[in-house]
Protein backbone atom coordinates (compact mmCIF):
# COMPACT_ATOMS: atom_id res chain seq x y z
CA UNK A 1 0.00 0.00 0.00
CA UNK A 2 2.82 2.32 0.66
CA UNK A 3 4.34 1.79 -2.15
CA UNK A 4 1.57 2.32 -4.22
CA UNK A 5 1.08 5.29 -2.57
CA UNK A 6 4.41 6.65 -3.24
CA UNK A 7 4.63 5.87 -6.72
CA UNK A 8 1.43 7.34 -6.92
CA UNK A 9 2.65 10.68 -5.16
CA UNK A 10 5.60 11.20 -7.57
CA UNK A 11 3.92 10.58 -10.83
CA UNK A 12 1.57 13.39 -9.65
CA UNK A 13 1.67 16.50 -11.32
CA UNK A 14 2.44 19.26 -8.92
CA UNK A 15 3.41 23.33 -8.73
CA UNK A 16 0.80 24.13 -10.43
CA UNK A 17 0.06 27.45 -10.32
CA UNK A 18 0.15 28.26 -14.01
CA UNK A 19 -3.08 25.83 -14.40
CA UNK A 20 -5.07 28.15 -11.59
CA UNK A 21 -6.81 31.72 -13.94
CA UNK A 22 -8.44 34.53 -12.93
CA UNK A 23 -10.89 34.07 -9.98
CA UNK A 24 -9.28 30.72 -9.33
CA UNK A 25 -6.04 32.07 -8.50
CA UNK A 26 -7.51 34.34 -6.11
CA UNK A 27 -9.80 30.91 -3.80
CA UNK A 28 -6.30 29.34 -4.22
CA UNK A 29 -4.32 31.98 -2.79
CA UNK A 30 -6.90 32.72 -0.22
CA UNK A 31 -6.90 29.00 1.19
CA UNK A 32 -3.09 28.53 0.83
CA UNK A 33 -2.97 32.07 3.40
CA UNK A 34 -5.40 30.70 5.88
CA UNK A 35 -3.70 27.50 5.80
CA UNK A 36 -0.48 29.04 6.28
CA UNK A 37 -0.90 31.75 8.33
CA UNK A 38 -3.25 29.37 11.16
CA UNK A 39 0.07 26.96 11.02
CA UNK A 40 -2.02 24.16 9.65
CA UNK A 41 1.27 22.13 8.21
CA UNK A 42 1.29 18.47 7.13
CA UNK A 43 4.31 16.49 8.19
CA UNK A 44 6.59 15.29 5.43
CA UNK A 45 9.44 13.08 6.01
CA UNK A 46 10.67 13.39 9.57
CA UNK A 47 9.09 16.49 9.78
CA UNK A 48 6.17 16.40 12.47
CA UNK A 49 2.69 17.05 11.18
CA UNK A 50 1.45 20.98 12.56
CA UNK A 51 -2.55 20.67 12.47
CA UNK A 52 -4.95 20.69 10.34
CA UNK A 53 -8.65 21.65 10.06
CA UNK A 54 -12.04 20.69 8.32
CA UNK A 55 -12.61 21.19 5.02
CA UNK A 56 -15.19 22.24 6.02
CA UNK A 57 -14.13 25.70 7.21
CA UNK A 58 -11.84 26.31 4.28
CA UNK A 59 -14.91 28.94 2.84
CA UNK A 60 -15.26 30.74 6.15
CA UNK A 61 -14.35 34.42 5.86
CA UNK A 62 -15.97 34.41 2.59
CA UNK A 63 -19.23 35.11 1.06
CA UNK A 64 -21.83 31.72 1.34
CA UNK A 65 -21.94 31.87 -2.58
CA UNK A 66 -18.04 31.53 -2.88
CA UNK A 67 -17.76 28.22 -0.90
CA UNK A 68 -18.75 25.82 -3.95
CA UNK A 69 -16.10 27.86 -5.69
CA UNK A 70 -13.45 27.19 -2.83
CA UNK A 71 -14.60 23.52 -2.45
CA UNK A 72 -13.62 22.86 -6.50
CA UNK A 73 -10.20 24.75 -5.80
CA UNK A 74 -9.26 22.99 -3.08
CA UNK A 75 -9.54 19.77 -4.48
CA UNK A 76 -7.21 21.25 -7.33
CA UNK A 77 -4.94 22.46 -4.84
CA UNK A 78 -4.60 19.09 -3.61
CA UNK A 79 -4.71 16.90 -7.01
CA UNK A 80 -1.43 20.00 -7.86
CA UNK A 81 -0.12 19.08 -4.74
CA UNK A 82 -0.42 22.01 -2.53
CA UNK A 83 -2.32 20.96 0.49
CA UNK A 84 -3.49 17.00 1.31
CA UNK A 85 -6.59 16.29 2.27
CA UNK A 86 -7.18 13.37 4.61
CA UNK A 87 -10.22 11.52 6.67
CA UNK A 88 -10.29 13.00 9.87
CA UNK A 89 -12.75 12.78 13.14
CA UNK A 90 -15.85 11.48 10.94
CA UNK A 91 -14.98 14.75 8.40
CA UNK A 92 -12.66 15.22 5.64
CA UNK A 93 -9.32 17.41 6.96
CA UNK A 94 -6.60 19.47 5.22
CA UNK A 95 -3.32 20.55 5.30
CA UNK A 96 -0.40 22.81 3.76
CA UNK A 97 2.63 20.95 1.70
CA UNK A 98 5.72 22.01 2.96
CA UNK A 99 7.85 21.04 0.37
CA UNK A 100 10.16 23.61 -0.86
CA UNK A 101 9.33 23.51 -4.07
CA UNK A 102 5.18 23.72 -3.47
CA UNK A 103 6.19 27.04 -1.15
CA UNK A 104 8.24 28.67 -3.92
CA UNK A 105 5.28 28.22 -6.01
CA UNK A 106 2.36 28.68 -3.34
CA UNK A 107 3.90 32.47 -2.31
CA UNK A 108 3.10 33.80 -5.39
CA UNK A 109 -0.68 32.67 -5.66
CA UNK A 110 -0.64 33.81 -1.56
CA UNK A 111 0.87 37.13 -2.27
CA UNK A 112 -1.66 37.84 -4.79
CA UNK A 113 -4.45 37.50 -3.09
CA UNK A 114 -2.74 39.55 0.05
CA UNK A 115 -1.77 42.74 -2.40
CA UNK A 116 -5.77 42.09 -3.67
CA UNK A 117 -7.07 42.24 -0.32
CA UNK A 118 -5.28 44.88 0.85
CA UNK A 119 -2.60 42.53 2.94
CA UNK A 120 1.46 43.14 3.32
CA UNK A 121 2.88 40.28 0.77
CA UNK A 122 4.72 37.22 2.23
CA UNK A 123 8.42 35.94 2.05
CA UNK A 124 9.15 32.63 2.59
CA UNK A 125 11.55 33.36 5.18
CA UNK A 126 8.07 34.31 7.77
CA UNK A 127 6.78 30.73 7.35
Amino acid sequence: MLKTRQLLLSSMPIYQKSSFTGQERFFAGFILNKLWNLGFWCGEGRRPHLGHTSIRNLPKGRPRNEAGHISAVAKRLHRFGFMMIFPSTGDYHVCASRAPAVLAEGIVLVNEFRRATGLQPLQLTDL
